[in-house]
């Protein structure tokens, strides 16, 4: 009967955020399709405008969905019924734009932003930027838990490692956004635009972990 021993390993890590998003959707609403698509079109370039005001290259401002559609509203008639009346086409662009960490120049962004006529829905977060870099530390980190544990383990029971038999590895998605939140009206953006000031904000750390099994021969 081959002896072994299993041990889970953890990885964990708590790094500072090193980039800022800003996520910025465009929403234009009309009973005439080509008019929903002109304005939001209009209200496009408008934006991009006015990232390039604030430092940045029209490219960086990238497209995360665009999306057309329908939208209907429930009318009640007079004879109690309801029925669905078209209202219009709707066309919502979801946009992106990041770069490092740096609060100065997220009050030059959202300062642009507030005086720009497409008047965007916004959030921000803190996040990280080379993600892939950050697992595989975490995932070394798991390892060497591992055989630290399972070392433990086989000397605390008068045995020894032998060789690593299978290794079992989960793929989850970490979440690699600080908790800190950051709100903000366009009439708050608006008030302060001529400021353009630095807002200090000191993110929370981000805390991420990864997990996997090792299985090793006892001799």
């Amino acid at each position: 009967m081959e002896r072994t021993i299993t041990v889970r390993g953890t990885g964990k890590l708590s790094v500072r955020p090193d980039q800022i998003s800003v996520s910025l959707n465009i929403r234009k609403k009309d009973k005439v399709y080509e008019t929903a698509m002109t304005e939001s079109a209009r209200l496009l370039e408008n934006l991009r405008s006015a990232i390039e005001d604030a430092g940045f290259k029209r490219e960086d401002l990238k497209t995360q969905s665009f999306n057309v559609g329908t939208e209907y509203e429930s009318r009640r008639e007079q004879n109690g019924t309801f029925r669905q009346v078209f209202v219009g086409y709707v066309c919502d662009h979801q946009l992106m734009i990041e770069f490092p960490f740096d609060t100065a120049r997220l009050g030059k962004v959202l300062s642009a932003i507030s005086v720009c006529v497409a008047e965007p829905e916004l959030n921000v977060s803190f996040n990280i930027k080379d993600r892939e870099a950050l697992t595989d530390q975490l995932l070394k980190n798991a390892a060497d838990n591992a055989r630290m544990r399972a070392m433990t383990l086989a000397a605390a029971a008068g045995v020894e490692l032998g060789d690593l038999i299978s290794v079992n590895y989960n793929w989850k998605e970490n979440n690699f956004t600080s908790p800190t939140f950051y709100g903000g009206s366009m009439k708050m953006l608006r008030a302060n635009a001529a400021a353009e000031c630095d807002m200090q904000i000191e993110a929370q750390d981000i805390d991420v972990s990864e997990n996997a099994v090792f299985v090793w021969e006892i001799i």
